[in-house]
């Protein structure tokens, strides 16, 4: 399960190491008036990106916009991250008494909540290992072979951990290092340390790289309409006189290039392929290219265009289509119906705006998937307006098909591929960044 270059956690990093809860949020803590009042609050100029550097110490070290309380939240930075920041801090307050320091290429970090500028902190040797962003996926993953818990470092005893969680069979979580340590008074051990800075028993684990489907690039040689094999056990068929023959086996997630024509034999629809194949309507997923566009629509506006009832996603520019694959939606699609938590496990319809990306969906609940296991760390995260998100999905292989709680899951080739795309763009060092207003990315759910 290692990664190459991982870290190996020694017992001087770990006599300190605490990964500390998540500092701010969308927007910031509340605003003290008689700060902001009371001080002059200097210009933000980012400095050079060659400079000095600050580390983050926190599960999420806000970047906010100016140096006070309740400034926009312009994004956050993961434990063990560096960034340049200026050589003195811009301003010291009662929210902030170590000094608010600004980063690059923007924003300020407060030294106080969840950063150091001692380069040799414990905390950030431990998170030394950074999520890596053109694979698949961003960290090593894995999942727990057996029934299992959660670990943290136990403060009453060096080089021990004590159990906080339980963990069902099939717990999926990113692994970002390893340390040798004992549960109790038993023998040492070797553990898997999690991004959130927890551990699991490594011999629970096996490795997980994640489905290996991805979309279609769409362009003037490769146009829409396309088809996605969903089924299995399923054929093409060619034409012989007055009928088809099944023909050759199709693989799962296969995908067909289509001409656009189609024939209905006995009130079956087949759509011409390539090689004088057909393929039958009801064993494949079709998209087709829209005719009609919502009003929004400009020259080189990115938006995505999701369908709920086929588990379709289209990536466009303007009404050039880019990019189309399978996704999972919520597993009861438009139902009315409640899931067990009371809830609808839908996507919602509607057009929303991506206010926010993330290498991992720092502070998700391990639940939010409505998994029979605990999922931690949801990679490639795009936050919508909604307040459901779309994410890579490394657990399972069911796109095209309904699952899930109301997010909308990708295979991870193709959420790294529109985590990139799709504005804001993620400054270097940062794990999230919030959308610029008037620059968002735009979302169009539909049935």
């Amino acid at each position: 399960m290692s990664r190459t270059g991982s870290s190996i956690l020694t017992r001087s990093a770990l006599a300190l190491f605490a990964l500390a809860p998540a500092c701010g949020s969308h927007g910031g803590a509340p605003l003290n008036k008689s700060d902001a009042e009371d001080s002059a609050i200097p210009p933000v100029v980012a400095p050079p990106e060659t400079g000095p550097k600050l580390g983050a110490i926190a599960n999420a070290t806000a970047i906010l916009e100016k140096p006070v309380a309740g400034a926009r939240w312009l994004g956050a930075l993961h434990g063990g991250a560096l960034v340049a920041r200026g050589q003195t801090p811009l301003r010291k307050s009662r929210d902030c008494e170590a000094g608010y320091y600004a980063v690059f290429p923007r924003g300020v970090v407060c030294l106080s909540q969840g950063a150091t500028l001692d380069l040799g902190h414990p905390t950030l040797a431990a998170m030394a290992i950074q999520p890596t962003l053109d694979q698949p996926l961003p960290y090593t993953y894995g999942r727990t072979r057996e029934d299992g818990a959660l670990y943290e470092r136990d403060p009453a005893s060096d080089n021990a951990v004590r159990e906080v969680q339980k963990l069902p069979r099939g717990s999926a979580m990113a692994i970002v290092g390893s340390w040798s340590a004992r549960i109790g008074n038993g023998e040492a051990e070797r553990f898997g340390l999690l991004t959130n800075g927890r551990f699991v028993r490594a011999r629970e684990l096996e490795a997980v790289r994640g489905s290996n489907f991805s979309g279609v690039e769409v362009s003037e040689k490769h146009e829409l309409p396309v088809a996605f094999v969903v089924k299995r056990g399923v054929s093409n068929f060619k034409p012989d006189d007055d009928r088809f023959t099944k023909a050759d086996a199709l693989e799962y997630h296969a995908t067909i290039p289509l001409s656009g024509r189609f024939r209905t034999l006995n009130g079956t629809k087949l759509w011409a392929a390539e090689g004088e194949r057909w393929v039958r309507e009801q064993d494949v997923t079709i998209v087709h290219r829209r005719t009609h566009f919502p009003d929004f629509v400009r020259d080189g506006q990115r938006w995505l265009d999701i369908g709920v009832i086929l588990g379709t996603l289209v990536a466009y520019e303007g009404k050039n289509p880019i990019f189309a694959t399978l996704v999972s939606t919520g597993r009861d699609r438009l139902s009315e119906g409640a899931a067990s938590d009371g809830a609808p496990a839908v996507t919602k319809l509607g057009t929303f705006e991506i206010v926010a990306k993330h290498v991992t969906l720092l502070g998700a609940p391990p639940e939010r998937a409505a998994e029979r296991f605990a999922v931690f760390d949801l990679p490639w995260a795009l936050e919508l307006s909604s307040g459901q998100a779309l994410f890579a999905a490394y657990w399972h292989d069911r796109f095209g098909i309904e699952r899930g709680p109301g997010d909308v899951e990708l295979a991870p080739i193709d959420a790294q591929r529109l985590f990139q795309w799709a504005s804001p763009a993620l400054p270097k060092g940062w794990h999230a960044a919030g959308a610029d207003p008037g620059q968002k990315t735009l979302v169009v759910v539909h049935k």
